[in-house]
């Protein structure tokens, strides 16, 4: 009984320092500070494990973002999306390719949510996103918010392609 016993004790320890770090590969989280309002996009980060994933999107298509649990972004500023307000809150975060290199980056209100079916209505406001190629590749999906001038600066990379756009912050 006691073997038994030394044998969950270990197994549980080994759980107990694996768990962070493999949480870790799996969900990012990129913070800025713009105008004294902090906003915060939690993330999900799959492997392109050889795909172009990005590239393979076809028009029409709405993306999640990340794996798992769907992107958020938290704001405790008002932000400005083209002519829309976004009052401060939590949102999920859903990229839609509009054309052969059009995307843009919309802005949901329902929350906690988990895999399919993508959100393709209710958004609040949409942004449009800015394609171009980096010179390194991302394995990994890289989402980063940025104080640019005032504005929150987003940017969307995995592989070579990234996606950007700014949004005001009030």
């Amino acid at each position: 009984m006691a073997v038994k016993l030394r044998i969950i004790v270990a197994t549980c320890v080994l759980l107990l320092v694996a768990l962070p770090a493999l949480s870790q590969q799996g969900r990012g989280k990129s913070e800025a500070t713009i105008k004294g309002k902090k906003i915060t996009i939690d993330y999900g980060r799959p492997a392109l494990q050889g795909r172009d994933m990005i590239g393979m999107a076809k028009p029409g298509m709405v993306w999640r973002l990340g794996m798992d649990e769907a992107t958020e972004i938290s704001t405790n500023a008002t932000l400005v999306v083209g002519s829309k307000e976004v009052k401060p809150g939590k949102y999920t975060l859903w990229a839609k390719k509009t054309g052969e290199t059009q995307w843009i980056l919309g802005f949901h209100p329902q929350t906690g949510v988990w895999g399919d079916p993508a959100l393709a209505t209710g958004y609040v406001a949409e942004l449009p996103l800015k394609l171009d190629k980096t010179p390194t590749a991302a394995e990994r999906l890289s989402i980063t918010v940025a104080d640019k001038a005032g504005d929150a600066a987003i940017t969307i990379q995995w592989g070579t392609a990234q996606l950007s756009g700014a949004v005001g912050v009030k």
